[in-house]
């Protein structure tokens, strides 16, 4: 079993489970042709779980004005288990059901429904069922979006899609059962128009659409039921196409503990290459980064010809000078050289934070990748443009952290990669680099070489600044510094980079954060997060 694997061990009970599409149907085959769940059961304690969280949402439901949109498949059916419910806590009921339903349970109980409306005395339950474009929902107080489930791969059409069209500019609260119509489950991708819900109701686990693409846009505030299926199914490690959106308590788990009889260079040192001309924020504020997240001693190396400027700006962290020619270009041989006694010392490497892109700094990155083989190494920002994906692939062994953003990615992987399923890319692209891969963007997303991959629970738009990716890559390089495997050190550093931008943010505008604010904010979110350790 590799390292990631082993530490992944427990990770169930403290970070939120998310499943695609694959490992939500086969743990559903299981339930029910398995151990005899019944299919009937577990869409009864879906409609029933729904009506909970609304009215913990919403409030009392009584006399108030509910129409439900039901489709022809299994949401249909959640929708007319909701349908009842609410009815018998005195709501007005209005259900639109698209046409006659495809599934067994859902036809079950739509009958009950009619027998239900039937028998009523009190006037507050309708029903429409309609395949006709032209019909106009009904005024409500509330409406629910019971239209398509997580099975949609292709644009709405016909009627549904005015219904989806109604939905979406309704004034009036939508809530999603299990996902925005119009969502795509697993990549977040809109087929044509997608719902936007005041609260999506979801059922057993996340979904990667309610995290990922346009899902945060359309999910509102989003609540997951219990509806009966055991945990054990669900925490199966031979079902795949599982993965996690971290949590305070999963990072408090894995954050490195100093020992009583620590010294700096036990408590983990890293070695940061990086600065150039005109580019001298970016290794200070990474170096400063690793620093802030418990290295013991960290070490700055950037050309002979910043070191003058860099080292005011860095007074705890000792700067290296990096000979350079009479043109500012890194003289390898001799670079190398002032390097190997750092090296020696150094449990991890930070490469490329403001390092640039000239030819001979490119081969002098490749050469020192190349000197410190077995040593967990993050590969940042310029640090990538030296590279090839079969050199990363060639030589990574697993040991290697990289952190593109989407051009960067582009660049390594194809200018035309098709990345509307992040979290897929992520994943596939470490496998093919042999690479814990961070996928930056809101959320970031985490592909891990031998274990699942992560989405980030942390962050929002103030991330969208100059130097945030290199505060980001010196907490990871501090982490892994310290002990963290290096999928650990990826998912705990961006959570905890992620956690200090919403410190900023619950104070200040987020247009007005810059990269050294979230740095600032580093050691309160640190500590916050360690104080939610189960």
């Amino acid at each position: 079993m590799d390292t990631n694997q082993i530490h992944l061990t427990g990770v169930s009970a403290l970070m939120d489970r998310v499943l695609r599409g694959r490992a939500r149907r086969t743990i559903d085959r299981l339930a029910i042709q398995k151990f005899g769940l019944p299919a009937h059961t577990l869409m009864e304690n879906a409609g029933r779980g729904t009506v909970r969280a609304i009215a913990k949402h919403f409030g009392p439901l009584r006399n108030r004005r509910i129409v439900i949109c039901c489709g022809r498949g299994n949401n249909g059916g959640d929708g007319f288990v909701i349908a009842r419910v609410i009815h018998s806590l005195g709501a007005h009921v209005h259900v639109v059901a698209l046409g006659e339903p495809s599934s067994l349970e859902s036809a079950l109980n739509l009958r009950l429904l009619e027998a239900l409306k039937k028998h009523d005395s009190s006037g507050q339950l309708e029903l429409t069922n309609t395949s006709e474009s032209k019909t106009a929902l009904p005024s409500g107080d509330l409406y629910i979006d019971a239209l398509f489930g997580t099975g949609l791969s292709r644009p709405v059409e016909g009627p549904a899609a005015r219904f989806v069209a109604q939905l979406t500019t309704s004034a009036a609260p939508v809530i999603a059962v299990d996902i925005p119509s119009g969502l795509d489950a697993d990549s977040g991708q809109v087929w044509g128009e997608a719902v936007r819900a005041r609260l999506t109701v979801t059922m057993g686990a996340l979904k990667p659409g309610l995290l990922l693409g346009a899902g945060p846009q359309c999910t509102g505030t989003i609540r997951v039921i219990d509806i009966g299926i055991p945990a054990f199914l669900l925490n199966d490690p031979a079902i795949t196409d599982r993965s996690w959106r971290t949590t305070d308590e999963g990072v408090a788990a894995w954050l490195p503990s100093r020992p009583i009889d620590a010294h700096k260079y036990s408590a983990g040192m890293v070695l940061v290459v990086g600065g150039s001309r005109g580019y001298y924020g970016a290794p200070v504020m990474a170096s400063e980064a690793a620093a802030r997240i418990g290295a013991g001693y960290v070490a700055c190396a950037v050309p002979q010809d910043v070191q003058q400027v860099i080292a005011k700006k860095l007074i705890e962290i000792p700067t290296i000078g990096l000979p350079t020619s009479a043109d500012g270009v890194i003289q390898i041989t001799a670079a190398l050289a002032a390097l190997e006694p750092w090296l020696a010392k150094a449990r991890a490497l930070l490469i490329g934070p403001g390092l640039g892109r000239h030819k001979t700094t490119q081969k002098f990155v490749r050469r020192l990748l190349a000197q410190a083989a077995d040593m967990p190494t993050v590969v940042d920002a310029d640090g990538l443009y030296a590279l090839s994906r079969d050199e990363i692939a060639d030589q990574s062994n697993g040991r290697w952290i990289l952190t593109p953003h989407l051009g960067e990615f582009k660049r390594l992987a194809a200018p035309e990669a098709e990345i509307s399923d992040r979290l897929h890319v992520a994943q596939a692209w470490a496998h093919k680099l042999r690479c814990t891969l961070v996928l930056k963007g809101l959320p970031s997303v985490i592909g891990s070489l031998d274990g699942d991959p992560f989405i980030c629970g942390t962050g929002n738009p103030a991330l969208a600044t100059a130097g945030t990716g290199d505060v980001l890559s010196g907490l990871i390089a501090g982490l892994v510094a310290q002990g963290n495997s290096p999928l650990q050190a990826a998912v705990c550093g961006l959570h905890i980079g992620g956690a200090a931008a919403n410190r900023y943010t619950a104070r200040n505008p987020e247009v007005t954060m810059v990269a050294t604010d979230m740095l600032r904010e580093v050691p309160p979110a640190l500590k916050a997060i360690a104080a939610s350790k189960a």
